[in-house]
C-alpha cells in the first residue's frame, strides 16, 4: 500500500490528494519506463525483420542464415531504425495508439528498403540478390511488425498503468473532478502556493513536478499569471487555467499530445538524450585529464588555510529544484557566505592566497565537473544562482519576474551569458538583465551546435577581468 494511502479520498474517476506533504508525493517516472518500452519495441522491430528475412532465406535456398539474408539484415535494419525515429514510430502517440505505431513501423520497412535497393543499384550489386528473397522477406516482416506491436501493448498497459503519460492536475482553490488516470493535488492541503518570492515554496513544486509529463493548474484569474511563470519554469509540458469556483471545471486538455495548448514544450526524448551523451562524452575525458591539477588544487588549499577543500552551496537548478553545487573553497572557511548574499569584489579580504589565483583562472569551478557527470548540471546551460543573489540590493527574482523561466533546462558550467562577458558580482541590475535576456536566447535558440560553439569560446574567458 502507498504510504499516503490514508490521506486519498478515492472515486471513480481519479485519486485526490487533499493533505500530504509534497516529498512524499513522488510519482512514477513513466518518461523512463517508455524509454525501455522504446528499446524493447525497436529490439523486437528489428528482430522481426531479421526473423522474415532469416525464414525467406530458409523458404529459397534452405538455409537460414545465408549471405544474402544477413547482408540484407545488416543494410535495412539500421535504415529501419533511421526512418522510424523520424517518423516518431517509437513515440508516446505510438505507445497510446498501437494501430499508429504499426503503421508508422510498416511505412519506415517499406522507406528502409526502397532506399536499401537503391542504394545497391547505385553501387552496381543489386543483381546479385534474389529478388523473391526480399519480396518475401519483407512480405513476412510486415505482419511480425503488426503482430509484436500488439502483444507489446498488454506490456506497456502494465508498464504505464493503461496511460502513457504521468498526468498532475494542481486545484489552487478551484474545485476540481480529474480523471481516471490524473492525480490530483489540492494545492492549500499540499501546502503549495503561487509565490515566486519563496525559491523554497518553488523547490517544492519542482519536486512534485519531478516525474510528471503533464500539468494542468487551476486556480482563480488574479493567480494565473504566477502559476504560468512557475509552470514555465518548471520546465514541465501543461496548461494554467483560471476558472471561477462556482462553475464546474474539466480537466481533460484539449490536445494531449500536442503542443498548440500547452504553455511550455518539454524538449523531446531525442534532445535530452543527445545533450546527455555530449555531456557525458566531454566531462568523463576531463575528469580523467585534469585528476592531477585537482588533487594539486586540493592539496594547496589544505595548506593554505583551515578547512574543508569544497565549498558545497545549494544552488536553483533545473525545474526550481534546489540543488548542491561545488566548487573549490576560495574563501576562509569560518567567512564563507553559504547564501550567497554578498558578491566577491576584487579587494576581497575574505579570499585566501590559493582562492585569489583560482577565482581568476576560473578553477575554482573545475568541482562542477562531478555535478555534470551526476546530472545536476549541463556542460552548457544558464549558470546557476545561490539564493540570497542580489543586484542593486533586490533578490534577482525581485528584478524581473521572468528570472525563474530560466530554470527550465539544467544549469550549466558554462553558458551564453558567461562567453559574452556577463560574469562576475552583479552590482547593478543591468548585470542582471543582461545575463536573463542571454540566458532566455540561449533557451529559445538551443541546438547542439549552439552548445558545441558556447564551449569552444569558453576557452577564450576563462580567464577574465570580472573574474575574482
Amino acid at each position: 500500500m502507498n504510504a499516503y494511502a490514508d490521506s486519498m479520498k478515492v472515486d471513480t474517476q481519479s485519486v485526490i490528494i487533499d493533505s500530504f506533504p509534497v516529498q512524499q508525493m513522488e510519482l512514477p517516472n513513466k518518461q523512463r519506463r517508455r524509454i525501455g518500452l522504446y528499446l524493447i519495441l525497436a529490439a523486437l522491430d528489428a528482430a522481426a525483420i531479421a526473423l522474415a528475412l532469416a525464414l525467406a532465406s530458409l523458404f529459397l535456398f534452405h538455409d537460414a542464415i545465408g549471405w544474402q539474408s544477413a547482408r540484407l539484415t545488416g543494410i535495412i535494419v539500421p535504415l529501419f531504425v533511421a526512418f522510424a525515429l523520424s517518423q516518431r514510430a517509437y513515440s508516446v502517440e505510438s505507445l497510446a495508439n498501437p494501430a499508429k505505431g504499426a503503421l508508422r513501423s510498416v511505412l519506415s520497412l517499406l522507406f528502409a528498403t526502397g532506399i536499401a535497393l537503391m542504394m545497391l543499384h547505385q553501387v552496381g550489386i543489386l543483381h546479385v540478390f534474389n529478388g523473391w528473397l526480399v519480396a518475401y522477406g519483407v512480405g513476412l516482416a510486415l505482419p511480425l511488425l503488426m503482430l509484436s506491436r500488439a502483444g507489446m501493448r498488454f506490456v506497456s498497459d502494465w508498464a504505464l498503468q493503461r496511460h502513457p503519460v504521468s498526468e498532475l492536475v494542481i486545484a489552487d482553490g478551484i474545485s476540481v473532478k480529474g480523471a481516471a488516470h490524473q492525480l490530483v493535488v489540492n494545492a492549500h492541503g499540499a501546502g503549495l502556493a503561487a509565490d515566486l518570492s519563496n525559491p523554497m515554496m518553488l523547490d517544492r513544486v519542482g519536486q512534485l513536478f519531478k516525474n510528471v509529463d503533464r500539468v494542468t493548474i487551476a486556480c482563480p484569474p488574479e493567480r494565473e499569471e504566477s502559476w504560468t511563470l512557475i509552470l514555465k519554469g518548471a520546465g514541465v509540458s501543461g496548461e494554467v487555467r483560471a476558472a471561477s469556483p462556482a462553475l464546474p471545471f474539466s480537466t481533460e486538455p484539449v490536445d494531449i499530445f500536442g503542443d498548440r495548448y500547452a504553455i511550455f514544450r518539454q524538449p523531446t526524448i531525442q534532445e535530452v538524450a543527445l545533450k546527455r551523451l555530449m555531456d557525458l562524452a566531454v566531462v568523463v575525458p576531463m575528469i580523467v585529464f585534469f585528476a592531477p591539477l585537482l588533487i594539486a588544487i586540493a592539496i594547496a588549499i589544505k595548506v593554505d588555510s583551515p578547512g574543508s577543500i569544497l565549498f558545497v552551496q545549494e544552488r536553483i537548478g533545473r525545474g526550481n529544484r534546489i540543488f548542491r553545487m561545488y566548487k573549490f573553497r576560495s574563501m576562509r572557511a569560518e567567512q564563507s557566505d553559504a547564501s550567497g548574499n554578498v558578491s566577491a569584489s576584487r579587494d576581497d579580504d575574505r579570499i585566501t592566497r590559493v582562492g585569489r589565483w583560482l577565482r581568476a583562472t576560473s578553477m575554482d569551478e573545475l568541482p562542477q565537473l562531478f555535478n555534470v557527470l551526476l546530472g545536476s548540471m549541463s556542460l552548457v546551460g544558464p549558470r546557476p544562482h545561490a539564493l540570497g543573489s542580489t543586484a542593486s540590493e533586490k533578490l534577482f527574482w525581485d528584478i524581473d519576474r521572468r528570472y525563474w523561466l530560466r530554470h527550465a533546462c539544467a544549469p550549466g558550467l558554462t553558458g551564453l551569458a558567461q562567453v559574452r562577458g556577463y560574469r562576475g558580482a552583479t552590482h547593478h541590475s543591468r548585470d542582471l538583465e543582461n545575463r536573463l535576456a542571454s540566458d532566455l536566447e540561449y533557451m529559445r535558440d538551443w541546438s547542439l551546435w549552439l552548445d558545441a560553439v558556447i564551449l569552444l569560446r569558453t576557452f577564450g574567458v576563462v580567464v577574465h577581468r570580472n573574474a575574482f
